[in-house]
C-alpha cells in the first residue's frame, strides 16, 4: 500500500471541528475533488467528483466514531483507496486535524492517475494540503475550500 499521512492544527474547538468534517453532506466543501456526497444507506456514502483529466462517482463505505473523532472511509470501486481522519484537541481552543489516505498500486486506476505534472505521489500530497488549509479555513470562518492548480485546469 501507497500511505499519506499529514496533519495540520486548527484554531477551534475539536467537537465543533470533527462535528462539521464528520457531516457527509460538508464533504464537498473541503474535499478538493469532491462536488457532492451523500448518505447512500447505514455507514455508507455515494460521492461524485472530478479528478485531473475524469470525473468519476464512487460508493464506499463511510464510518464516524464520535467518542474518538475519527472518521474512516473506504471505496467499492476498483482504485482500493481507503483512509481515515481524526480529530484531537490540544490544548486551549485549537485541535490538530490529522488525514491519512492509503492506495494498492497495483490497482488499475493507481496505474491510470496521470504521471505529469510531478507525478502521483505529489498529487495525493497536494490535496492532501490543500484539504486540510480548506478545513482550517471554513473553522476558523477564515475563507473556503481551497483547490489546487491542477483541479482549476481540469475544471477549465
Amino acid at each position: 500500500m501507497q500511505e499519506f499521512e499529514q496533519s495540520k492544527t486548527v484554531n477551534a474547538l475539536s467537537d465543533q471541528v470533527f462535528s462539521f468534517l464528520s457531516d457527509v453532506n460538508n464533504l464537498p466543501q473541503y474535499l478538493p475533488t469532491v462536488r457532492h456526497a451523500e448518505h447512500a444507506g447505514e455507514d455508507r456514502i455515494q460521492i461524485e467528483g472530478q479528478a485531473p483529466g475524469k470525473e468519476y462517482k464512487d460508493t464506499g463505505f463511510f464510518r464516524v466514531d464520535k467518542a474518538k473523532q475519527r472518521m474512516e472511509w473506504g471505496s467499492d470501486g476498483e482504485s482500493s483507496y481507503q483512509g481515515w481522519l481524526q480529530v484531537k484537541q490540544t490544548g486551549g481552543k485549537s485541535c490538530e486535524v490529522t488525514v491519512h489516505l492509503s492506495f494498492d498500486p497495483q490497482t488499475p486506476a493507481w496505474q491510470a492517475m496521470d504521471e505529469q505534472d510531478g507525478g502521483r505521489e505529489q498529487a495525493i500530497n497536494e490535496g492532501l494540503e490543500k484539504a486540510l488549509q480548506s478545513i482550517k479555513n471554513l473553522c476558523e470562518g477564515r475563507g473556503g475550500k481551497v483547490e489546487s492548480a491542477r483541479q482549476r485546469k481540469s475544471t477549465q
